[in-house]
């Protein structure tokens, strides 16, 4: 009852990553002496450990206070398959180290094992017995034999997520691994134990792929396959094998190469032309009016990226044009119509597989003004006005493969303001703004997209006067144009 007990607690814990050998704990260290030497030396490794570069240490401290309540068989319950796979499952480590100390009248014997998430597989084991019971010296031994264990880890790091052609991979915290360096894609088929220690001695894999990392941060790293060497798709959990660094130095023209390969890290700048098909609805005294036609006209937009994560954004939309009567009588069949954008934001880049050249969905707000320039015509109810207040957005920006990005933006206004420059619609109850686009971008070099995009636009004012109501349409807009990184 007490073993079932145990497991139900365990598993009121969660935990989200990739189990790998590179993600280790350490399991509650138990001795023969109600654990007076026991504490000390977990103490003394689990320090070395957060120390280590070969893996990164996840404690187990949320789960001590249920340890503890086992303490008395706690020995024979971290030896139980099924304690051990659960416990893998909840810290998502890959390495679960068990060290036990039996204390006797000549010192201790010292006992290590270290197994995999399955809780059955024995990937390390040695015991000694030791003429001292200094705390020092066991955590010195065990602390060894880790560092031995370290080497033999058959992969560098393990693919947590894939798209495309993009890897990310869980590595060990401060794990030598660099930009630039060329790994391979193994996958393992068989794994071979020893007859008589049952613990795991060898893994027979095959090849997939070839490829390059781009990117670092923290126990993560990006990378881009650069060449496919079976049929096989990459899956999560798939090895991956660091190539060694050359050692003869990087020559000028690899140093080109690199910067030509490498995007910017600071910001973003955008420059397209666009065309639209825009109207203007009124509802006058006379009756109702629209004017329509084609607008044409540029778009900028700068980005600066204050870290990887929280950006800020100006952006600046003219066009100009001349819209022609389409329906009811107004005064005036044409006039010149000059629309103007100015939007200042700042938000949040949620990064969901953990690197920025992977899917992006930014999470923003600031304050943007729509203006609407017509030449006069007080009886038509066409004049100058603008939109403005409060923004919210959302954007996403999804790879589709190595070359081509997927993008749709969301603009709203919450709470908007209208004003009328021309004092024709006096006071407004009731304002809206909706600006939409769905788009897509091409790598044209590592610093430059190609961008094109169809967007609509959407504006409404209502009032209690006798002018009622005007709303400002651009039904489509087709923009092409280009992003440089910087």
């Amino acid at each position: 009852m007490k073993y079932i007990l145990l497991l139900l607690l365990l598993f009121s814990f969660s935990s989200f990553a990739q189990p790998s050998m590179r993600r280790c704990t350490l399991l509650p260290i138990t001795d023969s002496v109600g654990g007076a030497i026991g504490f000390k030396v977990f103490e003394a490794v689990e320090q070395n450990l957060k120390k280590s570069n070969w893996c990164t240490y996840i404690s187990n401290s949320s789960m001590v206070s249920v340890f503890s309540r086992y303490s008395e068989n706690l020995p024979q319950y971290l030896k139980q398959k099924d304690v051990l796979k659960t416990v893998s499952e909840k810290l998502q480590a890959g390495s679960l180290i068990r060290v036990a100390l039996v204390n006797d009248i000549s010192g201790v014997e010292v006992q290590m094992e270290i197994y995999g998430e399955n809780g059955e597989d024995i990937y390390f084991s040695e015991k000694t017995v030791l003429t001292t019971d200094n705390v020092e010296t066991i955590a010195q031994t065990v602390s060894d034999w880790l560092e031995i264990y370290s080497k033999t880890i058959p992969y560098d790091a393990k693919i947590n997520g894939i798209l495309g052609d993009q890897l990310t991979l869980d590595v060990g915290k401060g794990y030598p691994i660099f930009e630039g360096q060329s790994f391979i894609v193994k996958r393992p088929v068989t794994k071979m134990k020893h007859p008589l220690l049952h613990k795991i001695v060898d893994w027979d894999t095959t090849l997939l792929a070839e490829g390059k990392i781009f990117n670092i941060s923290d126990n993560q790293a990006f990378g881009m396959v650069k060449i496919y060497k079976s049929d096989k798709k990459l899956a999560p959990g798939d090895w991956v094998r660091l190539e060694p660094m050359r050692q003869d130095g990087i020559t000028d023209q690899s140093l080109d190469d690199k910067a030509n390969e490498e995007p910017g890290r600071l910001g973003i700048l955008s420059l397209a032309l666009f065309s639209s098909s825009s109207s203007i609805d009124t509802t006058t005294p006379t009756g109702s009016k629209r004017i329509s036609g084609k607008l044409f006209g540029f778009d900028f937009r700068g980005e600066g990226w204050i870290t990887r994560q929280y950006f800020i954004a100006l952006e600046v939309a003219r066009s100009a044009g001349t819209l022609s009567k389409t329906s009811g009588n107004p005064e005036k069949s044409t006039l010149n119509a000059n629309f103007g954008i100015l939007k200042i934001t700042g938000g949040y880049k949620y990064l969901p597989i953990g690197f920025f050249y992977g899917p992006q969905i930014d999470i923003y707000g600031g304050y943007a003004n729509y203006t609407f320039d017509l030449d006069y015509s007080k009886n038509d109810g066409f004049g100058k006005s603008e939109i403005s207040g409060v923004l919210l957005g959302v954007a996403a920006n999804i790879p589709i493969n190595r070359q081509y990005r997927f993008n749709v933006r969301a603009d709203f206004i919450p709470f908007p303001s209208f004003k009328d420059s021309d004092d024709i619609y006096r006071y407004s109850n009731s304002v809206s703004l909706l600006d939409l686009e769905v788009g897509a971008k091409y790598q044209y070099t590592p610093r430059m997209t190609l961008d094109g995009s169809i967007g609509t636009l959407s504006g409404k004012a209502k009032t209690k006067s006798d002018f009622k109501e005007i709303s400002f349409h651009d039904n489509l807009k087709f923009k092409a144009g280009a992003s440089f990184n910087f």
